[in-house]
């Protein structure tokens, strides 16, 4: 199998060097990096063809006679933080001064081939639990698009909603539900119930269990039941991440669940009722782990009071993100609108 060929081009070469070192660190020697800050050689080098499968660029180094050269995934960096609307806006601008980190889970976001994903896959898989103290908060958007926007960063992803009525797959391709008797699997907790889970997964940007016809509650299956189909899952090393969408009800299954998962996110509206609820969780429960527990603020407006500043919750937590309330037309809804959000791609590179 031939190398992936990566060119870093810009004239500051101290710039460059953190994220030549990203570009190893992730693909070790299964790619060759060419690092260009001499602006004579790069014209030397681009003076024959070059088949090239990432070139990240500084603007100021970018001609339109690189068209010329087979370029598979172009990123033009710019010292700008804004696009005008006079802009190409086909063209894969990034921001310069930000971490290398973001830069380059961006770069692998929008990169055309999923044989770009990284080869060193050195990071165990996370549980991700989503959680919101209220309800209407729009926690299942919110898990869903942050599903999507982490799939489309090349990371498997697997999505389990584990509420107690479950018609998530409205807003799905797959419009069916388990089948009758995987339950009995779940509650025996089956030691191959991980070999009987493909039969029962919804595949889209990311994988899904199919939601259960009836409530979970009829059929008796508890949080301790989906711990044992995580761990079950876990262990076959299939997903990168496992994204647990939990009901606002809070009982001691959730703090076990919570403990259990790697990362705790915590949806809430600027309302008075969730901010008072959000506080009421802060009263039951330790928050202050800033590695394990995130907060987002969704259906956010401007307009609006936001109570979780009135009510001094500032100081108890820091809200990550802001989102604005999402108008979707789910007759033409499909996951890839969810994946560009900007603000699921920016929760996406804070886990990645």
């Amino acid at each position: 199998m031939s190398k992936l060929v990566v060119v870093l081009a810009d004239t500051d070469e101290k710039y460059l060097m953190p994220l030549e070192l990203k570009f190893i660190q992730e693909f070790g020697d299964k790619a060759n990096i060419e690092v260009i800050s001499d602006k004579e050689y790069f014209n030397t080098y681009f003076s024959t063809r070059k088949k090239i499968d990432i070139l990240v660029i500084h603007e100021d180094l970018y001609t339109g006679d690189l068209e010329k050269h087979s370029i598979a995934n172009l990123f033009i960096l710019t010292e700008s933080n804004s696009i005008s609307g006079t802009e190409d806006l086909s063209l894969n601008k990034i921001y310069k001064y930000t971490s290398v980190k973001e830069i380059f889970s961006e770069i692998m976001g929008m990169t055309s081939t999923k044989s770009l994903s990284p080869i060193n896959q050195k990071e165990d898989n996370k549980v991700i639990m989503v959680y919101s103290p209220s309800g209407g908060s729009g926690k299942t958007l919110v898990a869903l698009g942050i599903c999507a926007a982490v799939a489309k960063c090349h990371k498997r992803v697997l999505y389990l909603n584990t509420e107690t009525l479950q018609r998530y797959n409205f807003a799905l391709e797959n419009k069916g539900f388990c089948s009758q008797g995987f339950e009995k699997h779940m509650l025996t907790q089956d030691e191959n119930i991980s070999e009987y889970l493909s039969t029962e997964l919804g595949e889209e940007l990311f994988d899904y269990l199919l939601p259960f016809r009836q409530s979970i509650s009829s059929l008796n299956i508890n949080m301790d039941n989906y711990k044992h189909l995580i761990e079950s899952v876990r262990a076959t090393r299939q997903y990168d991440y496992i994204v647990v969408d939990s009901s606002s009800d809070f009982t001691s299954e959730k703090t076990m669940m919570m403990s259990y998962c790697d990362k705790v996110m915590i949806i809430t509206g600027q309302d008075a009722v969730s901010a008072s609820k959000l506080d009421s969780l802060f009263e039951s429960i330790d928050c202050s782990d800033n590695n394990k527990f995130m907060f987002v603020c969704n259906k956010y407006s401007g307009e609006s009071v936001n109570w979780l500043i009135n009510n001094n919750l500032g100081n108890k937590c820091t809200i990550s993100e802001y989102i604005g309330t999402i108008d979707l037309d789910y007759a033409s809804f499909n996951l890839k609108i969810l994946a560009m959000n900007k603000h699921f791609q920016k929760i996406a590179y804070t886990l990645i």
